[in-house]
């Protein structure tokens, strides 16, 4: 059975698959994968993600997730709190979850229910801001000015799961100029396994508008893993302090920060659809030699 869900985190939408009890591996090609996000061929969304069992006994599941371009992630704010609201309505009665991901084994509590939408609060962790370190960012050394038009732009590195470059503006740029200088620093040979990039403007200490270039996807709703990002970098620099409220096109994400230096993010997940992927999409996948 290819029974799916839909469901969306403040517009950043996922197709998500039970893999507790069978094996879809069928699915994660990056064929598959880019057609199952298509709008117009397949089910539409900005990724895939697969509940999978845990590796440890201890936890509850395993969070794997594909880009939209077919490429594996390492972790996804949104996405998760999607995964912890699937296994709750199968598995009542685990309060917190511990769900493991490529980026570590995360803590989720859920809250409030209101309009069709649960509220999940996300361990996330402490945030690295050494990317060297990671293989993330070339050496000082090695690294090539960032020239973009007549700007040299030194954006604010963190990794919370993985890799963003944030950009703490002080004149608005427009979409069509995010959309380009995202996609080009995405890939920039500073880059080395590509990066998130975050569009922030700082509204007041407890407030800033982000916008999202992700990796793998292009621009998006909202990112959970970015929200957090900017947050832990503005707290460093001293332009934030806890709890801060980031305002993205797809709505709002609450990031908080306690006295150990752990984030943890506050955010809905709403389910859209559930299906089954029909006979004869799965006929055209072999056809394909998926």
């Amino acid at each position: 059975m290819f029974g799916f869900h839909k469901m969306h985190g403040l517009g950043n939408s996922f197709i998500f698959f039970d893999e507790l009890g069978q094996d879809l591996s069928v699915l994660k090609n990056p064929r598959t994968l880019r057609l199952l996000c298509s709008a117009g061929r397949g089910l539409g969304g900005d990724g895939v993600i697969f509940i999978q069992p845990p590796r440890d006994k201890k936890h509850h599941c395993r969070m794997q997730m594909y880009n939209i371009d077919g490429t594996e992630a390492e972790m996804c704010g949104n996405a998760i709190r999607g995964v912890a609201h699937l296994y709750r309505q199968h598995h009542l009665g685990h309060e917190p979850l511990l769900i493991e991901t490529l980026s570590g084994v995360k803590e989720i509590h859920a809250g409030t229910v209101k309009d069709g939408k649960c509220q999940y609060r996300v361990e996330m962790g402490k945030p690295a801001f050494d990317l060297t370190a990671t293989g993330e960012l070339l050496p000082a050394k090695d690294r090539k000015p960032l020239h973009w038009q007549e700007e040299t732009l030194e954006p604010v590195y963190v990794n919370i799961g993985n890799p963003h470059a944030m950009l703490f503006l002080t004149t608005p740029l427009t979409q069509d100029e995010m959309i380009a200088l995202g996609a080009w620093l995405e890939v920039h040979p500073n880059h080395p396994r590509r990066i998130n990039v975050e569009f922030v403007e700082i509204q007041s200490p407890k407030e800033a508008k982000v916008t999202v270039w992700e990796r793998g996807c292009g621009m998006t709703q909202a990112c959970g893993t970015g929200a957090t990002a900017v947050a832990a970098a503005g707290i460093k620099l001293g332009k934030l302090t806890s709890p801060v409220t980031i305002h993205m096109p797809g709505g709002d994400l609450v990031i908080s920060q306690d006295e150990r230096g752990v984030l943890f993010m506050t955010g809905p997940i709403q389910e859209v659809a559930v299906g089954q992927l029909s006979a004869s999409f799965l006929h055209g996948l072999g056809e394909a030699g998926a």
